[in-house]
C-alpha cells in the first residue's frame, strides 16, 4: 500500500474519529453506541500499517485477497450494527406502547376525577 493512501486513511479515521467524539460530547450519540464505531476505528488505524499481517489473516481464512477480506469483515459490521438498531427499535416500540397505555389510563382517571368532583 503507498504511502499516500496509507495517509488518506489514517487521516479520514482520525476525522471520523473526531467527528463521533464531538457527538458525543454534545449528547447526540449516546457512548454506548460510540463505542463500536471507535473500536472500529482503532482496528483500521492499527491494520493499516500492518499489511502482511491482514495478509496471513486473510490466507488463514481462505480468502485469496485482503481487499476481498476487508470487505466481509465490513459486511459483518454493518450487519451486527443493524442487528443491534433492530434491537433497540423493538425495546423502544415496547416502551412506547407501555407510555401509551399509561397516558390512556392516566386520562381516564383524570376525567373521572372531574366528573366526580364536578357533581359534588
Amino acid at each position: 500500500m503507498s504511502i499516500r493512501l496509507t495517509l488518506f486513511i489514517l487521516c479520514i479515521s482520525l476525522i471520523f474519529l473526531i467527528y463521533i467524539l464531538r457527538n458525543v460530547k454534545t449528547h447526540t450519540l449516546s457512548v454506548r453506541n460510540s463505542l463500536l464505531w471507535i473500536i472500529l476505528l482503532a482496528v483500521i488505524i492499527l491494520s493499516v500499517g500492518s499489511l502482511p499481517l491482514l495478509e496471513r489473516i486473510a490466507h488463514f481464512f481462505g480468502i485469496e485477497t485482503v481487499s476481498n477480506m476487508l470487505f466481509f469483515a465490513g459486511f459483518l459490521f454493518l450487519m451486527f450494527i443493524c442487528f443491534d438498531c433492530t434491537k433497540t427499535i423493538s425495546r423502544q416500540n415496547e416502551k412506547i406502547l407501555r407510555l401509551t397505555q399509561e397516558l390512556a389510563l392516566l386520562e381516564k382517571k383524570y376525567e373521572d376525577d372531574e366528573k366526580t368532583g364536578l357533581e359534588k
